[in-house]
């Protein structure tokens, strides 16, 4: 059933076998694999079914760091989290992301690519996605008519990436959560506190509040937080009555590690002379009766342990916006500053290489309706990369306080050299690609020598790492189970363990480690060691 936490009494006491917190992807998954077990479950989710502003300022905090996109705009507080903004994107992690590579320092799951396997085979009916031979680009590029580029095998391969509808959870499995005898979800419940015994080693109790209205608690058997990689840790440090530096954090290990994936959009641009309709396989997403795919390129496993690089993405986006329209824009809004550009003789330089560009940029000046006077097949590959994990990237409280008079946290993401060193060898890669194949001529400015991240840089709002998953509490903060170190019954389900993060958006995998965690409470509880 589906409850309203504003109606319950105050000081109301619950009880029941598995709290779980955070109605997003994970914390319904992990629910509906418990449904109908004989466990009981409350699930607490802190907003309701729709989008609540003053719940929403809830996740609000500074950015201290590299530059980031408001907190309260990064996920969403209503049944069914941020999938009710998300793209849709799901493909597993590869299993080099899961070994230990001494060329990224930190790297290393305690888990392999093969013991999360069988949860991805069975995550991907939650996600309403196609569940035969899903990520077999040969297979899907024979379904669509189109043929995959024949990139160099050693180099770059073609995959699949499996297009969820996107399914938004809270309204897709709202009539389950209803229905399912065994678990409760209480909308607009802000869990507060979680309070432990006199050794912050077992979790007695979870203390919630409604915005304006009652506060009550809920004890457990087993609690598992499933918020997002800022909010766990918030959480985690706020929780410091018993553990004064924060539950689990007694290596100061909570909230470090943040990661996001970064994305250049586009990191270059080319025009297309030749297999123009082998591109359009890449350009959209196709979608069948039941999901669809979108044909992407990443690095092949023997690039990356030839060169040692970690994990990338190019999707190969269609343009009407070539080199040459671009820097006459430029150059013409430096005129009206008086003031040129930071890059004069590269923007001349576009501008004279591509003419067509050039006239379409003055034609559009003096014809609005005019979208493209000359059209070319212009293509803009977005290169989305992987974070390496920085214990100086992290997530921290400070002294501005919400509502509820909680302190709020800060996000401090910081890039390294390895970054840049990746942006920089994919594109070279690919442009030496697209010039060897015959496709066609490329322009780009990250080959610069003098390049630096640009004004904007795109990033997946995929929190990752703040609570990642160890053998050794002295380097992570849970354990191989999603077990917090040190502590008996609290779990963690969440991209925020993901050690390393791959080239892959985390969601498949966020539903694959709840699956996991459910079997595993279910198995505890056969045993009676739930």
């Amino acid at each position: 059933m589906i409850l309203d936490a504003r109606q319950l009494p105050d000081g109301e006491e619950l009880e029941t076998d598995i709290c779980i917190v955070g109605g997003g992807v994970a914390g319904i998954t992990l629910a509906l694999e418990l449904s109908g077990t004989g466990l009981d479950v409350i699930l607490l989710e802190s907003g309701g079914m729709n989008y609540d502003p003053e719940t929403q300022s809830l996740a609000a905090g500074p950015i201290l760091g590299f530059q980031y996109d408001p907190l309260d705009d990064s996920r969403l507080r209503m049944l069914g989290g941020s999938s009710n903004h998300w793209a849709g994107n799901c493909m597993p992690l590869a299993p080099i992301d899961f070994e230990k590579r001494d060329e990224i320092p930190h790297s290393g799951w305690p888990i392999s690519y093969d013991d999360l396997a069988p949860f991805y085979e069975r995550a991907q009916p939650y996600f309403e996605l196609q569940t035969e031979r899903p990520y077999d680009m040969e297979y899907w590029a024979k379904e669509i008519g189109l043929d995959p580029i024949k990139f160099d095998p050693e180099i770059f391969v073609n995959l699949p990436i499996n297009e969820s509808p996107p399914t938004a959870f809270g309204y897709t499995y709202e009539a389950a959560l209803k229905r399912s005898p065994n678990i409760s979800t209480y909308l607009y419940a802000n869990v507060l506190d979680v309070l432990t015994n006199d050794t912050a080693t077992t979790v007695k109790e979870v203390q919630v509040a409604c915005i304006d209205g009652p506060r009550f608690r809920v004890r457990a058997t087993r609690f598992v937080l499933a918020q997002g990689g800022i909010e766990i840790p918030r959480l985690m440090l706020l929780s410091n009555s018993t553990a004064t530096a924060g539950l689990g954090n007694d290596y100061d290990l909570v909230g470090k590690f943040f990661g996001d994936h970064g994305a250049l959009r586009p990191a270059l641009t080319f025009f297309a002379q030749d297999q123009q309709d082998d591109l359009a396989l890449y350009a959209q997403q196709h979608f069948f009766e039941v999901g669809g795919v979108q044909p992407v390129v990443i690095p092949s496993e023997a690039l990356q342990r030839r060169e040692k690089m970690p994990g990338f993405v190019f999707h190969l986006f269609e343009t009407n916006r070539s080199p040459g329209d671009m820097s006459l824009s430029r150059l013409i809004g430096g005129l009206r500053e008086n003031e040129a550009p930071p890059y004069l003789s590269s923007e001349l330089m576009n501008v004279l290489t591509d003419l067509d560009g050039a006239t379409n940029r003055i034609i559009r000046k003096f014809d609005a309706e005019t979208d493209t006077f000359i059209d070319r097949p212009w293509f803009a590959p977005w290169l989305t990369f992987e974070c390496v994990p920085n214990p100086d990237s992290s997530v921290h409280l400070v002294a501005e306080k919400d509502m509820f008079g909680q302190h709020r946290v800060a996000l401090d993401w910081q890039l390294t050299d390895m970054e840049m060193q990746t942006v920089k060898r994919a594109s070279e890669l690919l442009i030496q690609e697209i010039g060897r194949l015959g496709i066609g001529r490329a322009w780009t400015e990250v080959l610069r020598d003098d390049y630096t991240w640009p004004a904007y840089v795109g990033r997946g709002k995929h929190h990752c790492g703040t609570t990642r998953m160890s053998a050794d509490p002295k380097t992570g903060v849970v354990d191989a189970d999603c077990r917090v170190h040190g502590m008996s019954n609290l779990h963690i389900c969440s991209c925020s363990v993901f050690p390393t993060m791959g080239y892959a958006n985390p969601t498949l995998t966020i539903g694959a480690l709840a699956i996991r965690m459910a079997d595993y409470f279910k198995y505890a509880a056969a045993e009676g060691r739930l």
